[in-house]
């Protein structure tokens, strides 16, 4: 939508009330954050997604100086996204920030961060010392290319698109990414899990330890990235996570700690991708985008097998007992996760418990709720569907204790069963608890 001249100057005005009317407050310099968008139209989705990834940077740095945040105010309007910091910092310490931030990469270029004193002035960046910032298309000093009209608003329209395509897509894969692989790394922290490798003991896994899977949650890095960007294409997923399989058995030695979750996380950091490129992060769109993306998997990659040409334990489970496994889970969205394993853990944390309390009663809910293929390969169908049936009397009784999960622990260890298929849907509960924080500005 095209921005009228007045509306462009009300902006201004609103945005020098905004600005007194915190330091009147706090008495406490303010940063003022929008966007260097040239032309009439001044937000769109990329715009504003752009807008974020300043705003996460921002708030990292303000955090990286140990600065308290008196007030943060986020908008949204048709004149642009604007941002308003009102911080215990002085007003050099914080224009020193804005002005790293500014001149940190081409994205930054973007970024209008004033910094407002408690007198009403506005810090300049020669206050540092700083020169003046360039020009986005010709480099030279940019209040003399603008004063001069120099390079017309189509030319400046065309270089703002090229730098937000060029950076916001990649930084948002990067913060994707890195949340995927704290989601592991969570998942294997929470203790205790029946059967599971954790801080109490390897589980029903002698080959394994914390360790092991520490280093191969770090090495899928690079895959979680990759599958963020991948879209929808799920052969090309695929072809991604056949590597990404090969980089975590070179790390880990031949031991399989994250073969599932490549499949599970990597269609998940790529539902995150289709979901944040669609305008902002929402937990049903993920669903909605693994089920677009996983959708004729089981035909795929399960019809038409016979027992003798089976070549995975999900390809013989499904071949003998029609199971479809993760896939058909995919398939439908998740349903184990959005209904069962992603609502007791936030309610349980957001209730105060811990995150081995959270964790452990989320996994409990998952397995409750699905046939966990690693289960009856390990322990055969008697005793999976004994362990579900299980899982769900105590989830029907509501909130279980540590104390029971490691009576659990040991009666699993005991009969070889590991819910490794629960575990990877339970790092999806937490890297999607961490999402909806992390994009929820």
């Amino acid at each position: 939508m095209e921005v009228t001249l007045d509306q462009v100057l009300r902006c201004r005005e609103e945005r020098a009330e905004r600005q007194r009317d915190l330091i009147q407050r706090y008495s406490k310099p303010v940063i003022s954050f929008c966007m260097n968008i040239a032309g009439p139209v001044k937000t769109d989705n990329l715009i504003e997604r752009g807008f974020r990834t300043g705003l996460r940077s921002l708030e990292g740095g303000l955090l990286a100086c140990n600065a308290r945040i008196l007030s943060k105010q986020v908008l949204y309007a048709v004149t642009g996204p604007e941002a308003f910091f009102c911080v215990d910092l002085s007003a050099i310490k914080l224009k020193e920030l804005t002005c790293r931030i500014e001149d940190r990469d081409s994205l930054g270029r973007l970024f209008d961060l004033d910094v407002i004193d408690t007198d009403l002035t506005k810090v300049e960046r020669s206050a540092l010392g700083k020169p003046e910032r360039k020009c986005l298309i010709c480099g030279n000093e940019a209040k003399v290319c603008s004063s001069r009209r120099i390079h017309t608003v189509k030319e400046l329209q065309e270089r703002t698109r090229e730098i937000l395509e060029s950076t916001v897509p990649e930084a948002e894969a990067e913060l994707v990414a890195s949340l995927a692989v704290k989601a592991l790394l969570c998942e294997v922290y929470i203790t205790p899990k029946p059967g599971l490798v954790d801080r109490d003991n390897n589980g029903s896994h002698p080959d394994m330890d914390m360790l092991s899977f520490a280093g191969s949650a770090a090495v899928l890095h690079s895959y979680f990235k990759k599958a963020c960007l991948t879209g929808d294409s799920f052969e090309h997923l695929r072809k991604e996570g056949l590597e990404a399989e090969e980089k975590m058995f070179l790390e880990t030695r031949g031991v399989n700690t994250h073969k599932g979750a490549v499949f599970t996380m990597g269609i998940v950091c790529a539902a995150a991708g289709l979901a944040i490129a669609g305008g902002s992060f929402d937990t049903s769109a993920v669903f909605e985008k693994c089920a677009h993306i996983a959708s004729g998997i089981v035909r795929q990659d399960l019809e038409n097998l016979e027992t003798d040409n089976c070549t995975t334990a999900g390809q013989r489970l499904f071949a003998k007992y029609g199971i479809t496994g993760i896939r058909g889970e995919m398939e439908k969205g998740l349903p184990s996760v959005k209904n069962h394993g992603l609502p007791v853990l936030e309610k349980l944390l957001y209730e105060g418990h811990s995150w081995d309390e959270a964790g452990s009663n989320a996994l409990l809910a998952i397995l409750a709720n699905i046939t966990d293929t690693n289960m009856v390969s390990r322990g055969g169908m008697e005793k999976a569907q004994k362990a579900s049936k299980q899982a769900a009397e105590l989830v029907g009784q509501g909130f279980v204790s540590l104390d029971k999960m490691r009576e659990l622990d040991r009666q699993y260890c005991l009969d070889n069963l590991s819910p490794g298929g629960a575990a990877d849907l339970l790092a999806v509960c937490c890297f999607l608890h961490f999402a909806k924080e992390a994009f929820s500005v």
